[in-house]
Parts: C-alpha cells; structure tokens; sequence
C-alpha cells in the first residue's frame, strides 16, 4: 500500500520515530510518503509554504492510507490539515482506505474526557476514527493494513 507519514517533523525525537516507523512499515511492504524525506524539508530554510503544500499535497493525493502521529500537546495543525485533505479526498476516490493513527501518550487516555482541553481534539480525532482507527504503537497500524490487503486481495 501506498502510506503517507503524517506528524510534526520539529525535534529530533519526532523525526527519529517517524523513521524508525517507517523502516519497519517498509519492511512490511508498504511504500511510504514521508515529509522528512523530501527536499524542501532537508532545507528547511530555503522552503516556502507553497513549496511544502505542493509536494506534500501531492504526496496525501498519491496515498491509499495515511498514518498520523498523534502525539503531543494537540495533534500538530500541518497534521490536522494532512488529515482532512486526506478524508475529504476519501469520500470521492475508492482508493482512499482509510487513516491509522499512533497515539503513544497515555495521558489522553487516562483523563477525564468531559473537560475541555484534557484529551485530543474530539474534531480531530472523529475525522480519523470515522475512516479509520487510533493505536498505541505502529505494530497495531502494521496489522491494520494487513487486515485491508487482505480484504483487497478477497
């Protein structure tokens, strides 16, 4: 499948999850679009907002999937944007199978929901869930796919 990697690139840690994720969703099988990866991030200093939009829409309108870290304070605005280009795209083309996100931190998890502010944005997160479906590591986004290919394959 066709996987556009969606999350914030800013810290070192964030760019060394999504690479570690994507070796193994390589591994897998799966082809990957990954932002880190494109010229116009390798120099960020040089980029421009029209730049990183044009390669980075193409890459969410080349996608079958695509997998969101969601991780953080609020999921990142450039992923919430990824995400509902992606759904929207998914309504009109049958080749869109969804979206799987990765949710490491338990915090959201263990809080009282009903408060504002004290888990992901329910906007956010019902766009994924309604295509889709959030886990704890890349291992349940690998058996996901799987579970899709082998429906495609049927």
């Amino acid at each position: 499948m066709r996987l556009y990697i969606a999350g914030p690139l800013f810290t070192p840690y964030h760019r060394d999850f999504h690479a570690a994720n994507v070796r193994r969703l390589r591994a897998a099988g799966h082809e990957c679009f990954v932002p880190q990866e494109q010229e116009h991030n390798a120099h960020q200093s040089k980029s421009v907002p029209e730049q990183v939009f044009h390669v980075d829409l193409e890459g969410v309108q080349w996608a079958n999937v695509l997998v969101a870290l969601l991780d953080g304070p609020d999921v990142s605005s450039g992923t919430a944007c990824e995400m509902g280009i992606f759904y929207e795209l998914a309504l009109h083309d049958p080749q869109k199978l969804g979206m799987l996100g990765i949710l490491t931190d338990d915090r959201p998890r263990l809080r009282n929901t009903s408060s504002v502010g004290e888990s992901i944005n329910f906007f956010t997160l019902g766009c994924l869930e309604k295509v889709g479906n959030v886990y704890h590591s890349v291992d349940g986004v690998i058996e996901h796919l799987a579970k899709w290919q082998r429906e495609l394959d049927a």
